[in-house]
């Protein structure tokens, strides 16, 4: 009986195995005019985030590129978020990149202000700039 079971076991992975390989290929081959439900996630997620602040660790150890991005702030699709995404590569560091992403959601207060201006500033401006426009 034991036997049977694992047999049974081997046969169920194997299909599913075959089946996966089989979608995979159809996918390559064919142009996709939808997304998947990880990008589909991504794209829902993205929705709720207002903008996306960049935090350096300011130190002795924060490389140049790091020092410039830290206190900006970003709309999530930006284009630096795409290359610039810590823990970024680039990053001259002895200890590496130490940067962090705070993602601020558009039902905290003043989120969609900041976003709207982030907007017109073309998806990144830093706190200096905010600050001017808020109060002005």
């Amino acid at each position: 009986m034991t036997r049977f079971i694992v047999l049974l076991i081997a046969a169920y992975i194997i299909y599913y195995l075959f089946k996966n390989s089989l979608k995979s290929k159809t996918s390559r081959n064919v142009t996709q005019h939808h997304t998947d439900k990880k990008s589909d996630a991504v794209i829902t997620h993205l929705k709720e985030i207002a903008y996306v602040f960049y935090s350096a660790t300011k130190d002795g150890n924060t490389c140049d590129v790091c020092m410039e991005l830290d206190g900006r702030h970003l709309l999530p699709n930006h284009k630096i978020l795409q290359t610039m995404k810590p823990p970024h590569t680039g990053c001259k560091s002895p200890k590496g990149c130490r940067c962090t992403l705070v993602y601020v959601t558009r039902d905290e207060e003043g989120s969609r202000e900041i976003e709207s201006l982030l907007k017109k500033r073309g998806g990144m401006c830093d706190k200096q700039t905010i600050d001017r426009e808020r109060i002005g």
